[in-house]
């Protein structure tokens, strides 16, 4: 095979000076054998048209009418230009070198704008498939096979013009890596070099990578992973986020090891790992499906504040089978949790599928469906939190059967409470019968009233008798005091000043049903039948009833 280096070199240097920049490389296989050079107009020939070149194939997603060989140990293509493309082109050598590289996106002028566009190019058997020092990528429906990186993204060093949005921190931002085929043991993306922790602006989605190491590796903020589907997947971590870590969103993706025995494709240690530089913060993990992880699914190193977890599937994770490791392993505290609505599964040792190794506070942990006993593990949970403790059940609000439409407010202390007990209609569960403490406090309650399924609320105000707080139950039958009325509203403990009211009826006792007068003195009665068969009102002296006789009629 004739060497093509000179002649695709030459194309390229006679484009430069035409204002559509654009070399097309007609069906074939070309080889080179050093480096190309897509200048960088800019720096090379200062008020020079723009940059804007594009290398243009034949070939479409999986297709390599045009291909380029690259038989050196370097890099293939340099590509210096801003706000170009590369189009319908494959690129392949004959065994991937320790330093073999397909594109290299790098400018000399402005060095932190590149815009570089990939599309429908096919990349083979390279130590680093892209590396792209700079801001602004698109790398669309590509297929790279056979590498050790995918695509690698980095700041320059030096070089960087302008001021405001090119600068730090919002300068290294825009990237959109989308619909890919990734076939490797590698990593796919990586970014990195420094500062790592200002990556922001990205939208990886819809990429596809099987038996790969890692989908994703560095720093990130600002950003989403969603709808990626990793299968047989291995190594540490999955999606690893080293730097940053706040403001991101990890969505709709299918992420684990292979379905069956993985063979010589062990599975992942973890899903998501959040690494022990990041304090993650403001992070959505919602919708994802994990599955056959050898340790945790999710994993966080540092202390968290604000994560959502909802939504998503665990099945087949700590193959490891050690104590810790979960559907969600948090290493230090976790602060504003939100764990609602996932599906926990095979669960090989039974432990609790949320494990916290220090505090848990102001966090939700409910409306999740597990099959063991426990679902969090805490070194502390703190008060302002809700935890289920068992499937269905929270630790302080917890829900009946839902035929019955009920909210039951239970006692939660360790010793003292029998049961069975009942404060003021609210049946003490039998799980905490050991239970002890203050007993209930209070609650709602809906109940049915009839066959049609119309239903009431019963609010209750309860108490224990240590106290002299006013207790009742309101519900569909009316105001409900206490047994002994001793703390009912209007008794002489918890009596009341003033009442204003539209009208007042007195209970119609009759002559032969009169209360003992003897310890009532200064007590006001009806008596229907006590002045000649007719009304009056009775007032008792503290021996005897005394009738007070009704005036005149009102005219």
């Amino acid at each position: 095979m004739a060497d093509d280096t000179a002649a695709i070199q030459a194309a390229i240097n006679a484009a430069r000076t035409q204002l559509n920049k654009i070399v097309v490389l007609p069906p074939g296989n070309y080889k080179v054998t050093s480096t190309i050079v897509v200048g960088d107009h800019e720096y090379d020939t200062p008020g020079a048209h723009l940059n804007r070149f594009v290398l243009r194939g034949y070939g479409m997603f999986g297709e390599e009418p045009s291909k380029i060989t690259f038989h050196q140990d370097g890099v293939g293509i340099r590509w210096e230009a801003s706000l170009g493309g590369i189009h319908g082109v494959a690129f392949d050598a004959p065994v991937k070198t320790a330093r073999n590289v397909g594109i290299h996106v790098i400018r000399r002028a402005n060095t932190d704008d590149t815009d570089v566009t990939i599309v429908e190019c096919s990349f083979l058997r390279f130590q680093t498939a892209v590396e792209s020092v700079g801001r602004g990528f698109l790398f669309t429906k590509n297929k790279v096979a056979v590498c050790t990186n995918g695509v690698v993204v980095s700041w320059p060093t030096e070089g960087v013009q302008g001021s405001g949005v090119h600068l730090l921190p919002y300068g290294l931002r825009k990237w959109l890596i989308t619909d890919n085929h990734f076939h490797s043991n590698f990593d796919a993306i990586i970014f990195n070099g420094a500062p790592d922790g200002n990556f922001r602006g990205a939208i990886i989605s819809n990429n596809l990578l099987d038996i790969g190491r890692r989908l994703f590796r560095g720093s990130l903020t600002n950003s989403t992973i969603s709808g990626n589907v990793v299968e047989n997947g291995t190594g540490d971590a999955v999606i690893q986020i080293d730097a940053g870590g706040h403001n991101l969103t990890i969505t709709g993706n299918i992420i684990g090891g292979f379905d069956t025995n993985p063979g010589a494709h062990e599975p992942p240690r973890y899903a998501i790992r959040f690494t022990s530089a990041v304090a993650a913060r403001n992070v959505t993990i919602s919708a994802n499906s994990f599955n056959w992880v050898r340790a945790s699914p999710i994993r966080f190193d540092q202390s968290v504040d604000k994560v959502s977890i909802t939504d998503n599937s665990f099945d087949n994770f700590n193959h490891v089978k050690v104590t810790g490791h979960g559907a969600v392993h948090f290493a230090a505290d976790a602060t504003r949790l939100a764990f609602l609505g996932n599906v926990v599964s095979a669960n090989p040792n039974g432990l609790p599928a949320v494990n916290v190794t220090g505090t848990l506070r102001d966090s939700n942990v409910v409306g999740n469906t597990f099959d063991q006993n426990g679902l969090v593990a805490a070194g502390t949970i703190s008060p302002d939190s809700y935890v289920e403790s068992q499937p269905g059940r929270f630790n302080k609000l917890q829900v009946a059967a839902a035929k019955d439409a009920a909210v039951r407010v239970v006692s939660t202390a360790a010793t003292g409470i029998a049961g069975g007990d009942s404060y003021g209609g609210y049946l003490v569960e039998g799980a905490l019968a050991a239970g002890s403490g203050p007993g209930v406090k209070g609650g709602v309650e809906v109940v049915a009233v009839n066959a049609s399924g119309s239903a009431a609320t019963n609010l209750l105000c309860s108490t224990n008798s240590t106290n002299d707080v006013v207790a009742f139950q309101a519900s569909v039958a009316g105001l409900i005091p206490p047994a002994n009325n001793a703390r009912d509203i209007g008794s002489q403990a918890a009596h009341i000043r003033t009442v204003y009211t539209h009208a007042t009826r007195l209970h119609p006792y009759t002559v032969s049903t009169l209360p003992p007068a003897a310890g009532n003195a200064g007590a006001l009665i009806h008596i229907s039948n006590g002045h000649g068969g007719k009304p009056c009102l009775a007032m008792s002296d503290g021996n005897s009833w005394l009738r007070l006789p009704l005036g005149n009629a009102i005219n």
